[in-house]
């Protein structure tokens, strides 16, 4: 078998603790405008001093790193039918990712668009994630309806 270059697999349910922890944080950022008190930065403008708080831009980085973690983590039982469907999930995600991607530029401008795309940077890992669980679940299904 090829040497693949994967995390061990404890590192899966450390990256679903990372994801929901800094998705819920970017939940309440976006949504409610929570920011973690400290994490400002300081600024000189006109009449004082301004600040921006990068909550925000913590949320996003730990739920890519959390997705990452999850996406890239060995499976307990790696093998070569795995990394088969490893595989074809990761081009199924790209070819969902771009679909979506060419239907956003045709139906969405402004500042919208921008926002969207931030975001579609999670579809690629997302849709990984949901079609390579899908597929070991329909495998594992299988595998035990023939026993």
């Amino acid at each position: 078998m090829k040497k693949q270059f994967l995390l061990p697999a404890k590192f899966r349910p450390i990256g679903w603790v990372t994801f929901l922890i800094f998705f819920a944080l970017g939940i309440l950022t976006e949504a409610y405008g929570y920011n973690i008190p400290g994490f400002q930065i300081y600024y000189p403008t006109e009449g004082g001093s301004g600040g921006y708080n990068l909550t925000n831009e913590l949320a996003f980085a730990g739920t890519i790193i959390g997705l990452l973690m999850i996406s890239f983590a060995r499976h307990v039982n790696e093998d070569e039918l795995i990394g088969k469907i490893r595989l074809e999930s990761w081009q199924w995600a790209v070819l969902v990712n771009y679909a979506i991607l060419l239907i956003l530029n045709f139906t969405t401008y402004g500042l919208g668009f921008v926002f969207i795309i931030t975001y579609n940077v999670l579809t690629l890992l997302l849709v990984y994630i949901v079609r390579f669980n899908y597929r070991l679940y329909l495998l594992n299904k299988n595998l035990n309806s023939e026993d």
